[in-house]
């Protein structure tokens, strides 16, 4: 009997069946989820206690041992987080598009941004309405139909002069043009990896070194293009990984597109600090040590949550926090008014992801999925009909309303009959055939008793004599000339034995063996023995 307390023997018998399956990149989960924790605490310090000049000792401890030794104490610690979301998408988001082609991956692409960016640009239009004063770059936030549109479709930023709504929103364009650019490549990228990114980093290069040479529109495509770079590294360390790409190939694209990174920061294209070049280069090397410790790194919930509302998070928490700030302060203190905005903060962050974003991925990947035909139905055997039951003094009743009709098959009959083969030819009493196969003339010797067949077929005469003894009665030579020249017998081919099948061809089976006859081992000569029939 098994109790409750004996361990599962699947479980001893294999260790891993015990953990769970990962069905997800743990250290991209665990990176995305500490991405969006960074940069909602550097737009609450940066933006709002420095700014502000908020008296708020615990914030400059930590600036101290971040922000400030990396050399980014104008934008903080948050800025690595957005070269590793870039970092992400070149990775992810590549293998994504060379599996759904083209147009399925734009359109889930399409829902995926634009369904939150139209929650959040609908929000901030609301609460400038009500005069609560949402985050602002500095650029006007004009209000009509078309910078609503241009806001919820991120060309706010390519359109000079520029109407930004969303302050944070200058990332999804670059995710945007990334997202193009990697369609208009696909065709290389499935059948040569090298020469599709080798398109990409072109691009990039010839965008840049002509950022003045086409208006001011085409310098803040230009600017926008230049974070490209940190995209095409993630693509390549995918390419690199799965073998898409040799070892040598990879590092020089990598090193062509960290050079690109570098040249914008020289030319100056979009770059407000020098810390640029260093927060993608702790990014890269936190990716990698995240991708080698992969398989040691185990999928928690907590992880999984925070990467699934990541996108909100970084839409939402700055337009939350500010509204919530500026309502509170300075009537609350700092500590208990964050005490306040973080928790609400999650709060619409969680509306947001199960009324909005989570419905609109479903969407996309119902819309994107490729329909799979449908087999057909099997058909079902019909029932089998009854035969009538008929009870002794009653009619016969029939089980179904509609009349069964079993039709015997008719076998043509053959006008001829067969033939039968000839009878054999019986011996003589005196052993020799008859001429032209007449039979024997039946003039038994008085005394003699007729022929009596025998139990295997042979007939053969038997002498009875009248004090009951038998013996063999001597042949009848009555009618019978023995002077006569015997006729001539036709040679019989030899008899062939059927051939036993190819597995009892060459192996000794006794059954087989018992079938043959002793006669069969003799040498087969014309006159040698008295033939004898079988």
């Amino acid at each position: 009997m098994i109790t409750l307390a004996e361990p599962n023997s699947a479980a001893l018998a294999d260790p891993s069946s015990a953990t769970p399956k990962k069905t997800r990149i743990v250290f991209i989960d665990i990176g995305r989820g500490l991405g969006a924790l960074l940069v909602f605490y550097s737009h609450i310090v940066h933006p709002w206690i420095i700014a502000k000049n908020e008296n708020a000792p615990y914030a400059d401890f930590i600036e101290a041992l971040t922000s400030d030794p990396m050399h980014m104490s104008k934008q903080g610690i948050g800025q690595i987080a957005v070269p590793f979301f870039f970092l992400v998408s070149g990775f992810v988001v590549t293998p994504i598009a060379l599996r759904q082609g083209p147009g399925r991956f734009a359109l889930n692409r399409f829902i995926r941004v634009y369904a939150p960016m139209l929650f959040v640009v609908l929000l901030t239009v609301f609460l400038l309405l009500v005069n609560l004063h949402p985050p602002s770059t500095g650029q006007a936030q004009t209000l009509n139909p078309l910078t609503v549109f241009t806001n919820t479709a991120l060309v706010n930023y390519l359109i000079f002069p520029q109407v930004v709504l969303v302050p944070v929103a200058w990332t999804m364009i670059v995710e945007v043009i990334f997202y193009v650019l990697l369609m208009a490549v696909l065709p290389l990228l499935r059948r040569w990896v090298w020469l599709g990114i080798a398109v990409e980093l072109t691009f990039i290069f010839v965008v840049m070194m002509s950022r003045s040479q086409l208006g001011p529109s085409w310098s803040l495509f230009a600017v926008n293009v230049s974070y490209l770079p940190a995209m095409v590294i993630g693509q390549v360390i995918w390419a690199t990984t799965k073998k898409k790409i040799p070892l040598w190939t990879g590092a020089l694209y990598g090193g062509c597109a960290w050079s690109l990174y570098v040249l914008a920061d020289i030319i100056n294209v979009g770059r407000v600090d020098s810390s640029y070049n260093l927060a993608l280069a702790f990014a890269v090397a936190c990716f990698l040590m995240g991708m080698f410790a992969e398989d040691r790194l185990k999928q928690r919930k907590v992880w999984t949550m925070l990467s699934e509302r990541s996108y909100s998070i970084y839409l939402l928490h700055m337009l939350v926090t500010f509204v919530l700030l500026q309502l509170l302060r300075p009537a609350v203190p700092l500590p208990i008014a964050l005490l306040i905005v973080i928790p609400a903060v999650f709060g619409v962050v969680e509306v947001s992801y199960r009324f909005v974003e989570r419905p609109s991925h479903s969407l996309a990947r119902r819309l994107s999925h490729r329909q799979k035909p449908t087999p057909p139905e099997p058909e079902k055997p019909e029932p089998p009909v009854e035969p009538p039951v008929e009870t002794p003094g009653e009619a016969t009743q029939l089980v179904d309303a509609a009349e069964v009709t079993i039709e015997i098959p008719k076998v043509p009959a053959d006008p001829r009959p067969p033939r039968r083969p000839a009878p054999r030819p019986r011996p003589q009493p005196n052993g020799r055939m008859p001429r032209n196969g007449t039979p024997p003339p039946n003039d038994a010797p008085r005394g003699e008793q007729p022929r009596m067949p025998r139990a295997n077929g042979d007939e053969q005469p038997r002498a009875m004599r009248s004090n009951g003894g038998a013996h063999r009665a001597r042949p009848a030579e009555s009618g019978v000339d023995r002077t006569a020249e015997p006729p001539v017998r036709r040679a019989m081919p030899p008899r062939r034995r059927p051939s036993a099948p190819p597995e009892l061809r060459y192996q000794p089976d006794q059954e087989n063996q018992a079938q043959r006859g002793d006669q069969d081992d003799f040498p087969r000569h014309r006159n040698s023995f008295r033939h004898t029939p079988r």
